[in-house]
């Protein structure tokens, strides 16, 4: 599967619209830790290795949102071409990039997955997204996205992504590598 996911900040009162109505999945608390090697080539790349909680993720950027999602130790494994755990792949061979607790509040509505996220560096947005077969549904799902939250007078911009943002309050001297 393939996401696509967008980002926003709407106002209280857009986000109380938004949320009017759906169903409430949860709240739950994330820790995320993301790994790279010293040289940050797979975040250089979109590639971005995260443990969360206590399982890893490896997401593979094709920009814009849109990524595709490996969730499994065998996939992961596969990836790297490696055969040990990955755990053990990252004690080895990378170093922490990133480290933040974010809580999460998840809702459905009108089949989109809508996560109102206040990470603990400072920065709240909100993710809308739907899930994808393939590459041929990601243009109709993004503009599905933007048309849905338009109604809600949600303006779309240019949003930092939260491992920008931490960078650029936590780790300036990556951040002007990464984005200066």
């Amino acid at each position: 599967m393939i996401e696509v996911e967008k980002k926003f900040q709407p106002t209280a009162e857009q986000l109380a619209k938004l949320l009017d109505g759906a169903e409430f999945l949860g709240e739950v608390e994330l820790h995320d830790l993301y790994y790279d090697f010293p040289d940050l080539r797979l975040i250089k790349n979109d590639i971005r290795l995260r443990k969360r909680n206590d399982g890893y993720e490896l997401k593979i950027g094709a920009g814009n949102g849109i990524a595709q999602e490996l969730e499994t130790e065998q996939d992961i494994q596969k990836y790297f071409g490696i055969d040990m755990s990955v755990h053990d792949f990252v004690g080895e061979n990378m170093v922490e990039v990133i480290n933040f607790k974010n809580n999460r509040k998840k809702y459905k509505k009108d089949g989109f997955t809508i996560d109102v996220d206040s990470m603990d560096f400072g920065y709240q947005l909100v993710e809308i997204e739907l899930l994808v077969a393939d590459e041929s549904g990601i243009a109709g799902a993004e503009e599905k996205i933007n048309v849905y939250v338009a109604s809600f007078g949600i303006e779309k911009k240019k949003l930092p992504q939260k491992r920008e943002e931490y960078f650029r309050l936590k780790k300036p001297e990556i951040y002007r590598e990464l984005y200066g």
